[in-house]
């Protein structure tokens, strides 16, 4: 008789003969038990004294608790049992070291105790302080690896192959250690496409910056002469984290810049160093692939193998694992299905304990029955109801169909089986709807199209243009790639050598130049004979045809402003004008004149007698004659005066007299002399454009006080030319109205202290003039001697 009692106080009991599969006994326990958001439920099947196994069913819906959801579930399992004589309200208490973090710690509501309730927590319970994948098995905290099991402890090698020995890959490392050079940036190294576990660090802190960007030349971090913060910046299909150095503790040498990232990079990366000061030194450690072509093809086939296949291999590398109860092994199957006559079928919602008969492994295959725990097991089903008697089945049931179309033609693709909903009858479909979602099957997920892609050309993005204008030229970067899954990784370049690669160069033109144009002709020499200069007008225009600065046109295709000019050899000789038109005198003798000069050394002018002009000098005057010079008579005028008035119409003077011209001379004669003439005005109107509103003023008052600062005022008021008041005189020339007066002070500084005024009536005794009488001039001495002081002053 072999007995087991499960969590929930349920017990099963069997007689197990000594033949390996007489009976089992098979339950459901931890009904409501989660893993990672699913539904995990435990089956035991007891197969005679040789073999005893765990299936382990994960439910594909999303249960409604999580860690604490589950540990609290258990907690409150005891809230109906007394603890030292009394009931509490249980909750779950997580603050307990590592090692007991599978172990059922409960606190009270309300209370500042906690209690160790149970030694371990149910299997599949999440554990806490670790990472969300992690779950507690047999009272043990139990890693996911990277291969997705539970407890294997497989990790991502440096190069990204899980459970890799780091031999796909190699180690580079360098350092960059100029102390000096060029101020900006300073390119280091490139990083190529592949690489992992990169680390650059500066072994210092200094006032220079690490920087990168990417191989097209787009900045990824430091870039453009601007310091980006630190943080995590995407580049080359990774994520890199920057850090700056912060204040270290006194004594300790202060950290400097780094960049790390895990990697694979995707493109090639060129890392810079900002320099501005001495270079502490950068040291520099990555991973790349190892160039084999054979080698690299199996490993990326490889790496895309489904985890089944990963666990498999470890399953056969490495002896088998411990189990967790002897001879109890953890292993997941499909159970028998639905559609097996043998066997009733039910809506799967229930949860209790139901007999099954034992799995057939010729029908289920082995692959299938390994553990994956760390994610959701799509394949498993969930148990049919047999609480219900037989005529009250679903008429609709699940049925698996045929596969859908591969997800990719090459490369490792993948594609579902269709699952049906069908009349359990006529097995005719029929809407979904029908049948119970939850007892609906996960669509199985199978490889396909296994055979590699081939591989093809992948061109980068097109780097900038070499010139800001003009024709120029762009460049790109081609790889060599070939698809393997649901990825593609760079491959040897002769494996696309059957291939006409992309252009890797082409020519660009952001946009048209300036160019430089003539915009005047040449001008005349600047001497008349010999060599001399001429110029002309060169600017710079931009496409547009608008002037621009020179700075914007290429200075070496400037064409020339100025150059030199020969007018052929000089002859030294007198040159002369024409005669005046007009002599010099109105009437009478007078004179004409000319203008004589002697030219020689290309232009030059040479005065007085001549220079190297060997012939006589011209003459420059002549005499002429108007005739004889008759006495005329006329009227003169003087000029104007201003206008009498200030705004408004007004009128001007001028006067008028008589004269005599006898050739230049002039002379005043009676007015009967001109009276045969008209005479000019003597008058006339003028306008002094529209009188306005001006400031009128009284005069100052009296001053408020005879000393220490009195005041004055005055009316001010606006009035028009006609003397009625008026708003519209112009504010900022209003005079002031009032101003200081008197400040001389009242209370003379006096070199005797005991002057001063013993009375309050002192300012009428100095008003009265009684200050000549002694007694008075006792009383008010201070007052008295002010006005003494002020009759001196006066």
């Amino acid at each position: 008789m072999a007995t087991y009692i499960p969590p929930d106080k349920q017990s099963c009991e069997s007689d197990i003969s000594s033949e390996p599969s007489v009976s089992e006994c098979t339950f459901w326990c931890f009904p409501h038990e989660t893993l990672f958001g699913y539904t995990l439920s435990l089956r035991l099947v007891f197969l005679g004294t040789v073999d005893l196994r765990m299936t382990v069913s994960v439910n594909d819906h999303v249960c409604g608790g999580g860690a604490l959801d589950s540990r609290a579930e258990q907690c409150t399992a005891f809230n109906t049992k007394e603890f030292m004589g009394r009931l509490y309200n249980w909750e779950p208490f997580t603050e307990v070291g590592l090692d007991k973090q599978c172990e059922l710690t409960c606190r009270p509501g309300g209370y500042r105790f906690y209690v160790r309730l149970a030694e371990r927590v149910r299997d599949g319970t999440p554990c806490f302080n670790t990472s969300a994948n992690d779950v507690c098995v047999e009272g043990q905290c139990l890693t996911e690896g990277c291969d997705g099991v539970l407890g294997s402890s497989a990790m991502v090698d440096k190069c990204g192959v899980c459970g890799g020995r780091d031999s796909s890959c190699q180690k580079v490392t360098g350092s960059f250690q100029n102390v000096t050079v060029p101020l900006g940036y300073h390119k280091i190294l490139d990083i190529p496409p592949g690489a992992t576990f990169i680390n650059i660090t500066e072994r210092r802190a200094s006032p220079n910056y690490l920087a990168m960007r990417s191989g097209t030349g787009a900045s990824v971090v430091n870039g453009r002469w601007a310091v980006d913060p630190p943080g995590e910046y995407q580049a080359g299909g990774t994520t890199f984290t920057y850090t700056r150095p912060r204040a270290q503790a006194e004594g300790e040498e202060e950290k400097g810049e780094s960049l790390r990232a895990r990697g694979p990079t995707t493109t090639q990366l060129q890392l810079y160093i900002i320099f501005h000061k001495e270079n502490p030194g950068i040291d520099y450690e990555f991973y790349i692939p190892v160039e084999d072509k054979d080698g690299e093809k199996e490993r990326l086939v490889e790496s895309e193998r489904p985890r089944e296949s990963s666990r498999e291999r470890q399953r056969q590398r490495e002896p088998a694992r411990a189990p967790l109860r002897s001879p109890l092994t953890v292993s997941v199957e499909d159970p028998p299905s639905v559609s097996d006559p043998s066997l009733p079928s039910f809506s799967s919602s229930s949860t209790s304990s139901a007999a099954f008969p034992p799995p057939s492994f010729d029908r289920w295959p082995l692959e299938r029955t390994r553990p994956r725990v760390s994610a959701p097991n799509r394949n498993a089903r969930i148990p049919p109801r047999t609480d219900l008697p037989p005529d009250t089945q679903l008429p609709f049931v699940w049925r698996r169909g045929g596969l859908t179309q591969c997800s990719v033609t090459c490369g490792r693709g993948s594609q579902q089986r269709v699952v049906l909903c069908v009349n359990r009858h006529t097995e005719e479909e029929v809407p979904e709807g029908n049948c119970d979602s939850a007892a609906k099957p996960a669509a199985e997920e199978e490889s396909c199209n296994t055979q590699p892609c081939p591989p093809f050309w992948e061109a980068s993005a097109w780097s900038e243009c070499s010139v800001s204008c003009g024709p120029g030229v762009q460049q790109r970067q081609l790889q060599c790639r070939q698809s393997f899954g649901s990825r593609s990784t760079m491959v040897h370049p002769q494996r696309c050598a059957h291939l006409t690669p992309p252009d890797s160069t082409q020519v660009c033109q952001l946009r048209l130049c300036s160019h430089w144009e003539v915009s005047t002709n040449w001008s005349t020499c600047s001497v008349d004979c010999g060599v001399g200069r001429r110029t002309r007008g060169v600017r710079c225009v931009s496409d547009q045809g608008s002037v621009v600065n020179d700075n914007e046109c290429n200075s070496r295709l400037r064409p020339d402003g100025s150059e030199e000019c020969n007018m052929g050899p000089c002859v030294t000789n007198w040159y002369f004008t024409e005669w005046s038109n007009t002599c010099s005198a109105q009437c009478g003798p007078g004179v004409q004149r000319r203008e004589v000069v002697c030219l020689t050394r290309g232009g030059v002018t040479e005065g007085g007698g001549g220079g190297d002009c060997v012939a006589e000098k011209p003459s420059e005057m002549k005499a002429c004659n108007r005739g004889l010079c008759v006495p005329v008579t006329m009227w003169y005028s003087s000029p104007w005066t201003e206008c009498n008035v200030q705004c408004g119409d007004g009128s001007q003077r001028r006067e008028i007299i008589c004269v005599q011209k006898l050739g230049s001379n002039f002379t005043v004669v009676p007015s009967t002399e001109c009276a045969h003439l008209e005479k000019p005005a003597v008058v006339q109107e003028c306008s002094m454009g529209e009188c306005r509103p001006q400031w009128f003023t009284t005069e100052w008052s009296a001053c408020s006080r005879s000393c220490g600062k009195g005041l004055q005022v005055r009316e001010i008021r606006c009035l028009t030319p006609d003397k009625k008041h008026s708003l519209a005189c112009d504010p900022g020339t209003k005079p002031g109205h009032e101003q200081i007066c008197n400040t001389i002070p009242c209370g003379p500084q006096v070199a005797d202290k005991n002057c001063r005024d013993r009375r309050d009536n002192c300012l009428m005794v100095v008003q009265a003039r009684m200050c000549v009488y002694s007694y008075y001039k006792m009383a008010c001495c201070a007052s008295c001697t002010q006005s003494a002081l002020r009759a001196k002053r006066h």
